[in-house]
């Protein structure tokens, strides 16, 4: 007991100014819409640090199944591209308007109602906020905040995330959205029971969104049954791409991003 005491007694000014330190950090946080998004900035970075490290000394002990499957994932993805402008020639336009950045995943979570997921790259990266990540097998999520060298995703593993998704084979438009319960399946919404819909059917991203490029894969139809007096389909999605184990993703910068949005604000 003593020793302890003799040890808060030789460090009283570190732990007096940590308090402070501390103190300040809390009031500011709370007053200031500025200093809440610098500090969000700075946790980012102290996490993509951390978690980095973490992995990297994890990787290093998986380096060449690692590099064996980036290179699986790259082939998939050219191979996606090949097979989307085969089936659809119009695209090449609109797959122009887009570049994909590679990154890594440093941390993924997959066991809460909202999950989240940090990658390896940042604002000197030109990634910004609000831009869609895919893996080689389908969506990921979309960034929602970046600091230097880091960047936050929301996944889509997250209750509060909608995407704009729809049916390959005739263009049903619907919302995308987790109920938080299995994190293979998602749910559709807002598909008209005036559609026929068959297992196995194809779910894509729609394009009605500055996030993803229309016909981004996500999943196929596991489940579906009409809602009585709604109109409506209740759908459930099994994904292509199995996010908890996602590694290797592709952030998409959509050139034409900020002509869209000044415009809808104008409008809004």
């Amino acid at each position: 007991m003593q020793q302890i005491f003799n040890a808060l007694v030789k460090n009283i000014s570190l732990i007096v100014f940590l308090s402070l330190f501390m103190f300040c950090v809390i009031f500011l946080n709370n007053r200031s819409s500025y200093h809440q998004s610098k500090f969000g900035e700075i946790l980012l970075t102290i996490s993509g640090i951390v978690y980095k490290s973490q992995n990297s000394i994890n990787q290093y002990f998986k380096l060449r199944k690692e590099n064996e499957k980036l290179l699986q994932e790259n082939k998939s993805l050219k191979e996606f591209m090949i097979n989307a402008l085969k089936t659809n020639p119009n695209q090449v336009n609109k797959i122009l308007n887009f570049k994909l950045r590679p990154a890594k995943i440093i941390k993924n979570s997959s066991k809460s109602f909202r999950n989240y997921i940090i990658i390896d790259k940042g604002k000197k990266d030109s990634i910004n906020l609000d831009m869609g990540v895919i893996s080689s097998n389908g969506i990921v999520g979309i960034t929602n905040s970046v600091s230097e060298n880091y960047s936050s995703v929301i996944s889509i593993l997250n209750k509060d995330l909608k995407i704009n998704a729809k049916f390959k084979k005739n263009n049903a438009f619907g919302s995308l959205n987790w109920n938080g319960l299995n994190p293979k399946i998602l749910q559709l919404y807002d598909i008209s029971n005036i559609n026929q819909i068959l297992l196995g059917d194809t779910i894509v991203t729609g394009g009605m969104s500055t996030y993803f490029p229309e016909g981004i894969l996500i999943g196929s139809v596991n489940n579906f049954k009409k809602t009585k007096g709604s109109g409506y389909y209740y759908i459930d999605v099994e994904l292509f791409n199995s996010v908890a184990q996602t590694m290797n993703v592709y952030i998409i910068e959509n050139y034409n991003q900020h002509e869209i949005k000044s415009l809808e604000n104008v409008k809004n």
